[in-house]
């Protein structure tokens, strides 16, 4: 087959082929909020201030992850209850904190996907162009599945202590694979959102897409951390 064939098929290649996520890095996917993004949400070409600044970022206690560039949302959240089940022995934070408030900035519904600390060159943050990636056109404010909203109880809990040296149904911290512990894979550390999910790499269809850091087929996610 020569070059002429496979030039056909590009040209006749459904267009979401040619658009699909590429299994790493934000460009192309629901965390890419730029005019170029796959569902492009903003006037803004660049990509990485949604989150991040490079001067004049967050500080202090408002510094959730490195160079953090978000408003940070103020919302209350109901926390998981640790002591409903007698097995789970961490202690939950009386609101989320670091990665987890990072990830709940946007995924409250609450803020504005353009509400900036240091808004970029060029401006356009603010100009939301499409709803495509489940963004209001009017409020700019994420809607739809991925608002997790206020109520945190139904969910796995975020903002605990992994305590393996107390939970016998806990895999050994420092032996974790593929997950994530806050600040580092050891006991005492917090799990947060970015324990499972990897903002920055979408993942591969069919196995960690999208985000994850495992893939949840045969619950391998759920028993990196879990004895079976």
């Amino acid at each position: 087959m020569n070059r002429s064939f496979f030039a056909l098929l590009l040209v006749l290649a459904p267009a979401a082929l040619l658009a699909a996520p590429p299994a790493t890095g934000i460009v192309g996917t629901a965390h890419d909020l730029s005019s170029t993004g796959l569902n492009r949400v903003t006037a803004a070409t660049n990509v990485c201030v949604f989150c991040h600044a490079i001067h004049n970022s967050a500080s202090t206690a408002q510094q959730l992850i490195p160079d953090w560039n978000r408003a940070t949302t103020s919302t209350t959240f109901q926390m998981y209850d640790s002591t409903v089940s007698q097995t789970l022995k961490g202690a939950v934070d009386n609101q989320p904190t670091g990665a987890s408030l990072a990830c709940l900035s946007c995924h409250d519904g609450t803020i504005a996907m353009g509400a900036l600390i240091n808004a970029p060159n060029g401006g356009g943050e603010n100009t939301y162009t499409s709803i495509a990636g489940g963004v209001s056109n009017a409020s700019g404010r994420m809607t739809g599945a991925n608002v997790v909203g206020p109520d945190l109880t139904g969910d796995h809990p975020v903002s605990i202590t992994y305590q393996d040296n107390l939970n016998s149904g806990l895999k050994v911290a420092s032996t974790l694979i593929g997950v994530k512990l806050y600040p580092n894979n050891a006991t005492g550390s917090k799990v947060h959102c970015g324990s499972c999910h990897d903002a920055h790499n979408y993942g591969t269809l069919g196995a960690t897409a999208p985000f994850l850091r495992v893939t949840m087929a045969n619950s391998a996610l759920c028993v990196a951390c879990h004895k079976k």
